[in-house]
């Protein structure tokens, strides 16, 4: 049981784990760097596996958000591919179908990248290093490869994952289908998941990571299969596969593409599970998974099929330019016109010993207005370790004046 669950846990639920190999791992790399091996343990030459790819109606590749190496083969590989078959798109998990005219227009050189990351709102969607992934919109730019938005807006996840998937209108499932049943295995590892995070935190898109490791019992998983939470909860990461699912079979049958790359996390491909699974129910059976393999990940869960094919890449230390930056701790979103809103905070985070609250409004920071959700992003981006940072918020018809005050680098 639990099978792939410490890399399921951090892409299924997105948490930004900053996880980077240490120099003990190296003994735990069981796919040498710069080769490509099968699950079966095969060692493949990458001229027979970009012929290969090239040929297959879908390729995923797995990643690791917040992991620039795994970025870089993702560039790597896309652009081997691409040797092989021009005619190739790219889907990307990051952004959601709203956004599809933006990705267009960023294609067709209408937009540069500043605006781009403006409108598609880039600090709401996504979160991640905007900088691991611009070479890959820039190759697709370049060379002219449609760009397809494979996700739905997050709160249409929060919502199925808090009352189940009948309770949502059919306006709000923004034209989703009822997601194929889980397999066992997939049940199996997000049971462990939820063990780990819902009694905890309470949300499914929580970025705060347990380090707790312990096997699940027969007992305790027939329990957590009981609780009506839980089923909620593997509705909304259903759909999560499923809306990237529709997209692809969408774009290689009625959109008659050749072939599309999927660029999303490792939890939404290893084993099968997750978007392959829903691609299988579509009709979608062509496909191929990938991952980079750089230590983090056991080598037995390759044995399993993890995916048919992994990148040995290196096995690094690295800091993310991001983890040097203060962070407040705070979800947002736009609840109407020029108003943003406080949709959920981080545990012990800044936001929460400052005292702001969920369906805050905030209306000022560093006493400037504040009308969308980037106006906050680039002031928090803006201050230093160690200095204070004025937030004015709207609750119940008041203006409250608060403080948030980010700790000395030493002790972040």
């Amino acid at each position: 049981m639990n099978r792939f669950k410490f890399v399921l846990s951090c892409c299924l639920l997105s948490v930004a784990s900053s996880i980077y190999a240490e120099e003990s791992l190296i003994d735990k790399q069981c796919v040498p760097e710069g080769e490509w091996i099968t699950s079966q343990g095969k060692t493949l030459d990458k001229n027979s596996v970009m012929n290969t790819l090239s040929k297959t109606k879908v390729v995923l590749l797995g990643e690791d958000h917040d992991n620039p190496e795994h970025h870089r083969w993702q560039l790597h590989t896309i652009a081997g591919i691409y040797a092989h078959e021009p005619k190739m798109i790219l889907g990307f998990e990051a952004f959601p179908r709203s956004t599809q005219k933006y990705l267009d227009q960023w294609v067709a050189g209408e937009i540069e990248e500043k605006e781009f990351l403006e409108v598609v709102e880039w600090d709401k969607i996504w979160r991640f290093n905007k900088d691991f992934y611009m070479p890959m919109f820039h190759f697709a730019r370049m060379n002219n490869i449609p760009m397809y938005a494979l996700n739905v807006e997050r709160k249409l996840v929060a919502m199925v994952s808090q009352q189940g998937w009948d309770s949502i209108d059919d306006k709000s499932k923004e034209g989703v289908s009822k997601p194929a049943s889980p397999s066992l295995e997939y049940l199996e590892v997000l049971a462990s998941v939820y063990a780990q995070h819902m009694p905890k935190h309470g949300s499914p898109n929580s970025h705060e990571k347990s380090t707790e490791d312990s096997e699940l019992s027969e007992e305790d998983f027939r329990k957590i299969m009981e609780n009506p939470r839980f089923r909620s909860f593997v509705e909304g990461q259903s759909v999560w596969d499923r809306a990237m699912a529709e997209k692809i079979h969408q774009a290689i049958t009625k959109d008659k593409h050749t072939m599309l790359v999927g660029v999303m996390g490792a939890g939404h491909v290893m084993g099968d599970y997750g978007v392959p699974h829903q691609l299988n129910d579509l009709g979608t059976e062509s496909i191929t998974t990938l991952m980079a393999w750089d230590g983090t990940v056991e080598c037995d869960e390759l044995k399993n099929a993890a995916v048919d094919i992994a990148y040995g890449i290196r096995v690094v230390k690295t800091v993310d330019e991001e983890d040097k930056k203060p962070h407040l701790g705070v979800y947002l979103d736009h609840a109407g016109k020029d108003v943003v809103i406080v949709t959920r905070l981080v545990e012990k985070s800044v936001a929460e010993k400052t005292g702001i609250q969920v369906d805050d409004q905030i209306v000022e920071v560093a006493g400037k207005k504040v009308t969308k959700v980037t106006d906050v992003v680039e002031r928090v981006k803006a201050s230093a370790f160690g200095t204070w940072l004025p937030i004015k918020v709207l609750r119940d018809e008041k203006e409250i004046e608060l403080v948030a005050k980010f700790p000395p680098l030493e002790d972040e």
